[in-house]
């Protein structure tokens, strides 16, 4: 009777695992840019080979936003008093990067190299409520001891978002 019950809880947590997944994919989470006039899409793949695909809320008041594909990466960290549906600017307190795949280098925005984000909280509900965050972006990044720059423009995002206090 004690194993019947595990394997009950077991097959509890793998169904609801399983759930949580195909609510991902219902959600058709993606993450797009240009970038020097190359478009490129990363979407949110479960499976072997995931591509990174995180956004992650820190007690209000900083969002992380980290999105790779093989070696190609942008992320943001949006730092403010409350972060809300607004237009951020994209400088070096609240800043982006760019990881190019052919240096494997990061760029950063700088006070001289910006850009804006605008986000919008919002939600989906696909059996079990996902919490969201849409947006666009665009922006300017630089390897300040090169100068070598690279900007990326009409992005635009749809990912589930997490909470940690």
């Amino acid at each position: 009777m004690k194993y019947s019950f595990l394997l009950l809880i077991l097959f509890s947590f793998l169904v609801i695992s399983c759930e949580k997944d195909q609510n991902r994919k219902l959600l058709g989470a993606y993450f797009r840019y240009t970038i020097n006039g190359r478009e490129t899409v990363i979407k949110d793949e479960t499976g072997i080979n995931n591509n990174v695909f995180d956004c992650t809320f820190h007690s209000d008041t900083m969002l992380i936003i980290n999105v790779a594909k093989i070696y190609e990466g942008v992320g943001f960290v949006i730092k403010a008093d409350s972060i809300r549906d607004a237009t951020y600017p994209l400088e070096t307190v609240s800043k982006a990067y760019y990881t190019n795949p052919a240096d494997l280098k990061r760029y950063y925005t700088t006070n001289k190299y910006k850009g804006t984000i605008t986000i919008k909280k919002g939600t989906f509900d696909a059996k079990e409520l996902l919490y969201t965050l849409q947006g666009n972006f665009s922006f300017q990044a630089v390897d300040t001891t090169t100068g070598k720059n690279f900007t990326l423009t009409k992005g635009s995002f749809l990912m589930e978002r997490k909470r940690f206090h």
